[in-house]
């Protein structure tokens, strides 16, 4: 920004210079105009980021990351299993969340600060169908609002929500997102492709996105913001607070023995201390 003003200043010493050259502009005027771009340079020049941050983050927000809702247990499989709450599993912690004072918020509610720290935002990644048979009524059950990122691709597939499904959880109050069209490392496709692998999975969507298994880069990044998506999550592990950055929103993986209460004080404290989620290693 600052260099914008610099170069738009300098334009307009130029043009002056060419206006006293010419005889257009008395040379009278020349120290009312040096007065008013004195002072318009002096304030940002002045500011420090010490001086325009506040030191500590006052809100912090846990965001949750669930796969499959199923019973799961098939030791031939163990990333399944990593991946897998039980429908028992996720009423008991939906519970948890109650007497924790917690109330679930959308993603696009904390990108515009529409949050306290009794927030807590639910996301369910990739669209499977027992996102719509498990986990849908359980958040009606207790009243939650979540946030469904969906792989365009995956849509109507054996074991995946058709149309009709993701449309139910919209009319539910749910935020449905995108998720990429077929689930690529983002970070490894060419701009051509990542723009259009992102902006079509989001098409009929709401502007919020979940990068494939957290892969992401500056590009991606550039990406989901000139697209207008307001809100991004990864894989880090933290929590949100005001001084996130909207498209690299950490989140708590939740598994079927995770104690949730621990998890999110673990978090909030490492949050505490200041230290970025992008620095700590994916669980």
């Amino acid at each position: 920004m600052l260099r914008i003003i610099l170069w738009g200043l300098a334009l307009i010493l130029l043009t002056l210079n060419i206006l006293i050259f010419s005889g257009v502009m008395p040379l009278d005027n020349i120290q009312v105009v040096e007065e008013k771009t004195n002072t318009k340079l002096a304030e940002p020049y002045n500011q420090t980021p010490e001086a325009t941050e506040s030191k500590n983050a006052q809100f912090f927000v846990p965001i949750l990351m669930y796969h499959y809702i199923k019973d799961y247990n098939n030791p031939s499989d163990p990333l399944g299993v990593q991946l897998s709450v039980s429908p028992a599993t996720l009423e008991k912690q939906f519970e948890l969340i109650k007497i924790l004072g917690y109330q679930p918020i959308t993603l696009q509610d904390f990108a515009a600060k529409k949050y306290t720290n009794n927030s807590i935002i639910l996301t369910f990644d990739d669209g499977y169908i027992d996102h719509y048979t498990n986990a849908l009524p359980l958040l009606q059950k207790y009243n939650y609002r979540a946030s469904f990122f969906i792989v365009s691709s995956f849509v109507g597939r054996s074991g995946y929500m058709n149309a009709n499904q993701i449309q139910e959880l919209v009319d539910a109050g749910m935020e449905v997102g995108g998720h990429s069209i077929s689930h690529k490392n983002l970070a490894s496709l060419s701009f051509e492709d990542a723009i259009y692998d992102i902006s079509t999975s989001i098409r009929n969507r709401e502007l919020v996105f979940a990068y494939p298994s957290g892969k992401y880069s500056e590009q991606t990044l550039d990406i989901v913001s000139s697209l207008g998506i307001v809100a991004s999550v990864t894989t880090n592990l933290g929590v949100a607070t005001e001084k996130s950055n909207l498209q690299e929103l950490p989140r708590i993986r939740v598994k079927e023995y995770t104690d949730l209460t621990k998890r999110i004080n673990e978090e909030i404290a490492i949050a505490k201390s200041t230290l970025k989620p992008s620095q700590r290693s994916k669980d």
